[in-house]
């Protein structure tokens, strides 16, 4: 179910929304790269005079390495003073919905769950540099999955994919605009993604997540 947010969107360059101060919280920020990637940080700073800044921010992505693309994280501290042409939104996932996630989420020793201990990139929709290992891990359990996906994120505790190539999220945070470009969020125990809808999937390691 995906809920209003405007409340909680702290910058939206599409809306033309900024909102100044210091916000502490589950902050996903959608960045405007190469990479598609998105950070996931505690606490931010939105300033007219300083820009945004972000300590602590594990960024995620795709980038090109020796003419092939590879999925990264990287954990560092951010700061952007014209971040209207670097950042296309910030936004504070709501308590209540962080804590049903949180509720939802498997033990780490789930049986028959893969733990990968480094980010790995599962799938890229790219025309030149795609990658699509969906078939290898079909009926497998994959902990840790974040998915970019045609108008919106998903972060899921965990992936399943189907026969048919599709995956299946479990325990799922969803950011995505509406037909009207309004941020929304919510979350959903289980969702069905299309393989035409995805544009990434990147697993993201264990070591990375102790950070």
């Amino acid at each position: 179910m995906m809920d209003e947010s405007i409340s909680n969107v702290l910058f939206d360059s599409v809306k033309d929304i900024l909102v100044e101060g210091e916000f502490k919280g589950s902050i996903i920020t959608k960045c405007l790269d190469p990479e598609d990637s998105i950070i996931f940080s505690d606490n931010m700073l939105i300033s007219n005079t300083e820009g945004i800044i972000i300590k602590d921010g594990l960024k995620v992505g795709y980038n090109l390495d020796n003419n092939k693309k590879k999925a990264f994280s990287i954990k560092q501290d951010f700061q952007w003073e014209d971040f209207r042409t670097i950042v296309e939104y910030c936004i504070r996932i709501p308590d209540e919905i962080m804590q049903t996630y949180s509720e939802g989420q498997f033990s780490d020793a789930f049986p028959f769950t893969l733990n990968l201990l480094h980010t790995a990139g599962l799938y890229l929709n790219d025309f030149k540099y795609g990658v699509n290992h969906l078939d290898f891990f079909t009926g497998e359990i994959l902990k840790n999955p974040v998915t970019l996906i045609l108008h919106g994120i998903l972060i899921a505790d965990r992936v399943v994919i189907k026969e048919d190539g599709d995956p299946v999220f479990y325990d799922c945070l969803i950011v995505g605009r509406d037909e009207h470009e309004i941020l929304k969020v919510g979350y959903e125990p289980i969702t069905n993604v299309e393989d035409v809808l995805l544009k990434y999937i990147i697993i993201l390691g264990t070591e990375e997540l102790k950070l």
